[in-house]
């Protein structure tokens, strides 16, 4: 079993004010059951983030503010809110709670090729 992470629902309301308190459990849940994933690529070093969530994994770069979810094309985009994906990122790299899987610089153009056709496919459907 999982340690549960200090934060609190309180605390994260606290650190994001505009998140629901739907989005604020579920940013809690998924922390708990290492939901966020780190995936790095080797020797070069290239990195990439992901969330599972309930139905989706989900591509997120929070340098960029990017993600490959719904709700960042229909608000993040709209009214500059962060989706609690990027929001669990940005969590979980400050608190060291992601699962880092390693991956050979040979995978990174399948990785990537696949990451991108669940996403198209996912999106035009």
């Amino acid at each position: 079993m999982r340690k549960k992470w200090p934060a609190t629902l309180h605390h994260i309301t606290d650190l994001y004010p505009n998140q629901d308190i739907v989005n604020t459990k579920r940013i809690n849940t998924l922390l708990d059951e290492g939901a966020v994933k780190f995936h790095i690529f080797q020797p070069s070093g290239r990195a990439i983030w992901t969330v599972v969530g309930r139905d989706d994994e989900h591509w997120g770069d929070i340098e960029l503010g990017f993600c490959s979810c719904k709700s960042y094309y229909y608000k993040t985009l709209s009214d500059g809110k962060p989706c609690y994906h990027l929001i669990c990122i940005e969590l979980a790299k400050k608190h060291n709670k992601f699962v880092t899987i390693r991956f050979h610089d040979t995978e990174y153009t399948q990785f990537i090729k696949a990451l991108l056709s669940d996403f198209t496919s996912k999106s035009l459907s």
